[in-house]
């Protein structure tokens, strides 16, 4: 998986909007840090996984960028958002140029809690919980 600094996003999200990550941004000391989440629709430990991505994204207000892999098309994936009521932004790596690879995200689901200097601090795979998300997007925001 990527250490150091974060991999630049410059994507159109499966709505239509683009995000732009990392290229370049102003940096400031209140700056939250940001999660960025890869998934696919048809991950087992995704469906454990990704409701507690969302319940962050909006309870918490920490920025969240998804990246759903090999998940079919924005329409697919857009479905899959409304049917579980989930609320954080998806690029889908189909349109894209192999973020997931860039990035070293080679199991999924994949997590990068990256700082308000666009350094990566924290990465896992797997399974994780609501609190050690929580926790590490915390510890890198001060």
């Amino acid at each position: 998986m990527l250490t150091g600094t974060a991999f630049p996003i410059n994507s159109p999200l499966i709505d239509g909007r683009e995000v732009s990550f990392f290229y370049p941004r102003q940096q400031s000391s209140t700056d939250k840090a940001t999660l960025v989440y890869f998934w696919g629709t048809w991950c087992p430990v995704c469906k454990v996984t990704s409701p507690m991505v969302n319940s962050v994204a909006n309870t918490q207000n920490y920025r969240v960028i998804s990246v759903a892999v090999a998940s079919g098309s924005n329409a697919d994936i857009g479905t899959f958002m409304q049917q579980h009521n989930y609320q954080f932004d998806v690029i889908n790596q189909l349109a894209e140029d192999n973020l997931s690879q860039q990035w070293g995200a080679t199991a999924l689901p994949s997590i990068f809690i990256i700082d308000n200097k666009n350094q990566i601090r924290f990465m896992t795979s797997g399974a994780t919980s609501r609190w050690g998300m929580s926790l590490r997007l915390w510890l890198a925001s001060t």
